[in-house]
């Protein structure tokens, strides 16, 4: 089968779907050679602690297919949803009678990721498609021009490649007593803002080059509405890193165990753009249509019974709030202050998860907001 006549089958169904500075590596502002997404099955691991990755997936999934995954990380999220677009692949051409092609599916994430972990799990499920790790930044080059024709990414586009290089010093934009921007000074938060802007217009400009025309492309990204400020992030208190993070931290300062100035080196590389954002970035590529572009919001990343019992049981709702941020931001800590200094912060942000969600101080929510587009290459 020609893969000229699938990508047509794929813009088809396209169409109709729509109707720190503390991050410093030898000198280098490099997030690509420490960040990971924890590593192994531990209760702490990224395996264990993404189902909220995987639930807002489905919940934001149309018909499209893809061959290459952005931002693999572990586990089996990344196995189902691969798994989705072949499936999805089968259906198209069994209902235009045509023989499924030879898949090659190129998993990339950043070389500290758990590929390895990957790997054993593929050849335990034996899927019916070639698989290849590409370890590297999807900010630069990851392919060949024109050999990729369909891709994918999910929930990673809000990382930053680094902190923008004004922040962490004593700047205008030193962010002084934050380890994030979500409700932080302006000067900061358009640094942040910037730096996002750079990095997405350099995703779509690679991607362009890699794709080959007529190739497609679905994202669905961490977002915020249109209308809501840059400074406000997030608009549920207490989810991802929220108040009872930054108050762990402050714990340790308290404690002598870290200085404040090591508090306030620490910077999470996040960014949530919104649609409008999103889209300047692909334009100043000129090199996709856009199908679709929008902000989802109130998009279930957790199932309305896991929710009950994520709230009620206040003690554990300290301890897996703990293991969800440190599967996703522990590398960065332990680069920070240690594995030590690591388990002493998510040892406290634990309590204060637990105190703040009894006092009223957190409230949790099962719902996030996300972009969702869908590009074809010109």
């Amino acid at each position: 089968m020609e893969i000229g006549s699938l990508l047509t089958m794929a813009k088809e169904e396209i169409k109709s779907a729509s109707s720190n500075n503390g991050i410093v590596v030898n000198g280098e502002n490099n997030l690509s050679k420490v960040l990971h997404m924890s590593s192994g099955s531990g209760e702490s691991s990224y395996a264990q602690n993404s189902s909220r990755r995987s639930s807002a997936f489905e919940s934001t999934q149309p018909r499209y297919i893809a061959n290459c995954r952005l931002g693999c990380a572990n586990g089996m999220n990344t196995v189902s949803e691969v798994d989705f677009v072949v499936t999805t692949i089968k259906k198209l051409c069994s209902k235009r009678g045509l023989t499924v092609p030879q898949l090659q599916v190129f998993f990339n994430d950043l070389p500290c990721t758990d590929f390895n972990g990957l790997f054993m799990l593929l050849n335990s499920l034996k899927p019916d498609y070639m698989a290849a790790g590409v370890p590297g930044s999807f900010y630069q080059a990851l392919s060949t021009h024109g050999t990729i024709h369909i891709c994918f990414s999910i929930m990673a586009l809000h990382w930053l490649s680094q902190i923008p290089e004004d922040v962490g010093n004593e700047s205008c934009v030193y962010k002084r007593g934050k380890i994030w921007i979500n409700g932080g000074r302006a000067q900061v938060v358009r640094a942040y803002a910037e730096q996002s802007q750079k990095d997405l217009r350099g995703f779509f400009r690679w991607r362009g080059e890699e794709k080959s025309k007529g190739g497609v492309m679905f994202i669905c990204a961490m977002g915020r509405p249109n209308g809501v400020s840059a400074e406000q992030q997030v608009t549920s208190e207490g989810e991802y890193c929220g108040p009872d993070f930054e108050a762990a931290w402050d714990d340790l300062i308290s404690e002598g165990i870290v200085k404040a100035e090591t508090r306030d080196s620490f910077n999470l590389p996040w960014y949530f753009p919104n649609a409008h954002e999103m889209r300047e970035a692909v334009e100043a590529s000129g090199a996709f249509e856009i199908v679709k572009l929008e902000v989802c919001s109130g998009v279930c990343c957790m199932g309305e019974r896991e929710y009950e019992g994520w709230v009620s049981d206040v003690e554990s709702f300290g301890k897996k709030k703990a293991r969800l941020v440190r599967s996703f931001v522990g590398s960065l800590v332990e680069h920070s202050i240690g594995v030590e200094g690591c388990n002493a912060l998510f040892e406290r942000m634990e309590r204060k998860s637990t105190q703040m969600l009894e006092k009223g101080v957190l409230h949790p929510s099962r719902f996030i907001s996300c972009i969702v587009a869908a590009l074809i290459r010109k």
